[in-house]
């Protein structure tokens, strides 16, 4: 089959029969979706969507097929929990339920924003790195290394990325936590580096996952096969993720959390893993929304229902210099509090450039745990009034690193410090708590 035929009418035209047949649709006045029955319908209809359509091999032009039993053969194997890291620094993440005390887990996003400079990058990631609260990390991208621009499939590729696992390991033994994980490598996308970083032990199967995630809309090519293959035979934990991309292909948020349901159980048939990213953004870029929280949140419901498995979506805006940007706490607290109600068990990228929006972000996932759906679902909604929904492109806050952080010390500034206080403030008001806020 013609790939452009694949996305442009077959794939498309399966999804929206599934999600009629279904019936699965979104009630605009609720930013969550929180009803058990409508959870098992996307399962099943995503479970469905892979059956009926298949993966789509970019290499061979042909769609993988699976059987019914082959999926459900999958389902009843999958581990239902992973240990990540190591020795006195591992977390193990079980499955929990929505209203469930035990907090998700929180990864924070370390580097700060995409730049070449290495003695600022890697200031930002010790501000994420020393947060007590801080259960892993997610280096993201570095830009180059000196003057040499990378570029995909060469060595330049793999220097970069052998850099960023440098300092990963460098920061976390710095601030005594060398058992760190740190989540994906984020600075190559080719497989010859990500197997050569792999190879020279400083990222491992101990302290970070090999990407094997599916391509776009139900399509794969060898790559993520061999990647798959490569992770099977070191005992790497597989990262199977999705993040669906609505108003593209994709009709809306219930299409998308059908879709991520569907992605999951065909990356855990070809990869066999179990720890699962879920997410979703829209195709002009925005991570979070009432459309964008009920598609996450309906997938991992219909998740946690049904297949058990550590599950973990998306924490942040991932906008550049957010420290003095409210719309990005705002943000960041109603991803975190979206998986506390839906039964996540951690979320990445959880905060935003700096570590005390990393603190207060896995403040709110701490204060969250537990709450009743339907109180967590009010402080959402407030959330969303205060923010028009975020539908507006939030206002660029300049928020200097070294106004930020005092980068001898590595203590945040009285600047930074008013801001975390004021929204410590904020969400104690709407009803959560945490020891630290006074």
């Amino acid at each position: 089959m013609d790939e452009q035929e694949f996305e442009i009418e077959f794939f498309p035209t399966k999804m929206a029969e599934i999600v009629a047949k279904h019936k699965i649709e979104r009630d605009p006045d609720d930013p969550i979706m929180s009803d058990p029955g409508m959870a098992d319908e996307i399962f099943q209809a995503g479970l469905e969507l892979l059956v009926e359509v298949g993966l789509y091999c970019k290499d061979t032009k042909r769609l993988v097929k699976f059987t019914e039993q082959e999926i459900k053969e999958v389902i009843k194997t999958r581990k239902s929990e992973v240990t990540l890291g190591k020795d006195r620094d591992a977390i193990t993440l079980k499955p929990r339920a929505p209203e469930d005390k035990q907090h998700p887990y929180t990864f924070f996003p370390a580097g700060g924003y995409l730049t070449s400079d290495l003695d600022l990058y890697k200031l930002h990631v010790l501000t994420a790195a020393q947060e007590p609260l801080c259960d892993g990390l997610v280096l993201l991208p570095l830009t180059r290394v000196g003057d040499i621009e990378p570029i995909s499939g060469t060595p330049s590729e793999t220097l970069l990325l052998l850099t960023e696992a440098q300092i990963a390991n460098e920061v976390a033994a710095r601030v005594g936590r060398p058992g760190l994980f740190f989540t994906i490598p984020m600075s190559a996308s080719s497989p010859n580096a990500f197997m050569t970083v792999f190879a020279s032990g400083i990222y491992n199967k101990y302290n970070c996952c090999l990407p094997v995630q599916i391509l776009q809309d139900m399509r794969i090519n060898y790559d993520r096969l061999n990647l798959a293959y490569l992770a099977q035979l070191q005992g790497i934990v597989p990262w199977i993720s999705s993040c669906s991309v609505l108003y593209a292909y994709l009709t809306g948020p219930e299409q998308g959390a059908v879709e991520i349901i569907a992605h999951t159980l065909g990356m855990m048939a070809y990869a066999d893993g179990s720890f699962t990213q879920g997410m979703s953004i829209t195709v002009d870029g925005r991570f979070v929304g009432p459309d964008v929280l009920w598609c996450n949140s309906a997938a991992a419901l219909a998740a946690e229902r049904n297949l058990k498995v550590p599950w973990i979506s998306m924490g942040a805006i991932a906008r550049p210099e957010t420290t003095l940007m409210d719309e990005s706490w705002y943000g960041s607290a109603a991803l975190c509090i979206t998986a506390c109600i839906s039964g996540m068990e951690g979320m990445w990228l959880c905060g935003g450039h700096l570590g005390i929006d990393c603190r207060f972000a896995a403040e709110v996932t701490r204060a969250a745990a537990g709450i009743k759906v339907s109180d967590g679902i009010a402080i959402i909604k407030k959330i969303l009034d205060k923010c028009g929904n975020f539908m507006e492109e939030p206002k660029k806050v300049p928020a200097p690193t070294n106004e930020m952080y005092d980068v001898k010390t590595l203590r945040p500034s009285k600047k930074a410090l008013d801001q975390y206080k004021k929204f410590t403030k904020i969400f104690k008001d709407m009803g959560l708590d945490y020891p630290t806020w006074g």
